[in-house]
């Protein structure tokens, strides 16, 4: 709840009562007079001060004469009634929203602190394929503060937050990429590949774009309703600080092409994450009350809109490559199984798949398929079986591919085998009473 306390001259304290019985209900308001001003006292719901405080600026309150004070709630005995429709409206006022916006994009030491320590703890669950310290970065990452700042102020034409949340924004990616870069570095060292996580978010995809329209209806929802700003931290997490420190570990590790990919993503998530935000601002109708900046923030808004839609546009075309070579990776992947598994157990139903590694290259629509299949076997295997394999996986996808069948032989025996085999090339150990060889075709 919040308590708005309205301080006018004593002689128009009945008519602005009367006025305010407009926009709330009789219950919520208190009215003291005094000698040389009245006090108005008006008990209202979080979202429904916003309406309010546009009422009172209309009548000239907090600009022309009087002041507005507003305070927090926490409960009230007996419970104050509020109109019906009261519950559905989910902004909080313009001037409450200035004063958030502030504190969550001001560069400030806690700002910097907080992305010193998530880049780390985001760094050290990239490397370590560990999801609990990368869930851990997700409480303490500020990341998303100033491109909500930035959203705001290109949308009410604040000049000032929009270049405060501009200067935070990008000392916070630069303080992150910086401490990825040390740390890839240094972990270059001791492990020459990088791991799954990190080589993941160097792969943009149709996924990540959703993660960030998400994150930024989330973080612009839970600006615009007052809802608790660490929900905001959870959702910069998610679409913006992997990238970011992925993109300094791959630097480090001189990955190139997962730097190029975690970059595309970054930008992608920043213009996906502001469209977001304006989406909500928009519909929540967050613009500046003077008629003046409206209508300069609507001509700003515009434009912030188209230029955030044609840099969306521009990275979407390596997106959707990546994401249609993802799917058809995917689809080949379930092909060859299904083929190698009902061909090999027809040939050697002992026999096993214990590798497939497809390799897709290309554009969208001209593209080649390179298959790798390891097979464990307890006989030989007929040159056919190789044949078959490849047309029917050509068959069922409709598509060439290239095929390289290696087949490991393991069998038992007590003697030493010394008979040559034609046509195989043998790598082979002994251990215990098992005979290994390997065969490519």
């Amino acid at each position: 709840m919040k308590q708005i306390q309205v301080t006018v001259p004593a002689a128009e304290g009945d008519d602005i009562v009367t006025s305010l019985i407009e926009v709330v209900s009789p219950s919520q308001i208190e009215h003291i007079k005094g000698s040389d001003h009245s006090l108005i006292l008006l008990t209202v719901m979080p979202t429904r001060t916003g309406f309010v405080l546009d009422h009172l600026s209309d009548l000239g309150i907090g600009r022309v004469k009087g002041r507005i004070t507003i305070t927090e709630i926490e409960a009230t005995i007996p419970r104050t009634r509020t109109r019906k429709q009261d519950k559905f409206l989910r902004r909080i006022s313009i001037e409450e929203l200035e004063t958030k916006v502030r504190s969550i994009s001001k560069l400030d030491f806690n700002f910097i602190a907080w992305t010193v320590l998530s880049s780390i703890l985001a760094a050290m669950g990239l490397i370590g394929d560990d999801y609990v310290t990368l869930i851990a970065s997700m409480i303490v990452a500020p990341l998303m503060g100033p491109i909500v700042g930035i959203a705001f102020g290109a949308l009410t034409s604040n000049q000032k937050i929009l270049r405060e949340g501009l200067l935070s924004e990008g000392i916070g990616v630069f303080i992150s990429v910086f401490i990825g870069f040390v740390i890839g570095l240094t972990y270059q060292l001791t492990q020459n590949e990088p791991s799954a996580f990190i080589i993941a978010r160097g792969e943009p995809n149709i996924i990540n774009l959703i993660i960030a329209i998400a994150s930024g209806l989330t973080a612009g929802i839970c600006f615009v309703s007052g809802t608790s700003l660490i929900l905001i931290g959870v959702a910069a997490a998610a679409a913006l600080l992997p990238v970011t420190v992925n993109i300094g570990i791959a630097i480090g590790m001189l990955q190139w092409d997962t730097a190029l990919g975690s970059l595309i993503l970054f930008v992608t998530n920043v213009a996906c994450v502001l469209l977001g935000c304006l989406l909500v601002f928009i519909i929540r109708k967050v613009e500046p009350p003077q008629a003046v900046k409206k209508i300069k923030a609507k001509r700003s808004m515009k434009t912030q809109v188209i230029a955030w839609v044609l840099v969306l546009l521009v990275v979407a075309v390596p997106i959707t490559q990546t994401t249609v070579q993802i799917s058809r990776q995917w689809r080949y992947q379930r092909i060859s199984t299904d083929v190698s598994t009902n061909i090999l157990s027809q040939v050697d139903p002992a026999s096993s798949i214990e590798d497939l590694d497809v390799v897709i290259s290309g554009g969208i629509f001209s593209y080649t398929v390179n298959i790798t299949l390891r097979v464990l076997a307890t006989k030989t295997l007929q040159n056919s079986t190789y044949t078959d394999i490849k047309e029917n996986i050509e068959l069922e996808s409709g598509h060439t591919v290239g095929l390289k069948l290696i087949v490991i032989l393991s069998q038992s025996f007590d003697m030493e085998r010394s008979d040559p085999i034609s046509n195989w090339i043998f790598n082979s150990m002994t251990v215990g009473n098992q005979y290994t060889s390997t065969k490519w075709f």
